[in-house]
């Protein structure tokens, strides 16, 4: 089987840019909810938003390089992030139900939306449409 090099690259540096956006909405997470004392799923819908603005102006400028049609692209990345935000905060609720430590639920959370959103972003926001 061969495997795509173009598909790897993005997949790799996505994957970085994911991470680096992933420690801003776990870290923007730590500081509302446990410093700030702001209740886990308002400090989930701040946090992911930042994640969501930061890797969005990354992916596009460093990863995919598509800053054409960037309302569209802007728009089609962030309702995907909503998509993750809804599927974020039902794994919150999940861990909560289940007792799970809310941090480790987070993380949790973060790798399976990421990948969600990878799949989901690679043809809509940044497809050649």
């Amino acid at each position: 089987m061969k495997i795509d090099k173009v598909f790897l690259r993005t997949l790799i540096l996505y994957g970085i840019i994911g991470g680096i956006s992933a420690g801003l909405d776990a870290l923007s997470f730590l500081v509302l909810y446990k410093s700030l004392g702001i209740n886990e799923f308002v400090s989930n819908i701040i946090s992911v938003h930042l994640g969501i603005f930061l890797s969005f102006f990354l992916n596009s400028r460093y990863n995919f390089r598509k800053t054409d049609q960037i309302k569209r692209r802007f728009l089609s990345f962030y309702i995907t992030g909503l998509f993750g935000l809804g599927l974020s905060s039902f794994l919150l609720y999940i861990g909560n139900l289940l007792g799970m430590d809310v941090m480790l639920t987070k993380i949790i959370s973060i790798v399976i939306v990421a990948l969600v959103q990878f799949l989901i972003n690679r043809v809509f926001a940044f497809g050649d449409r």
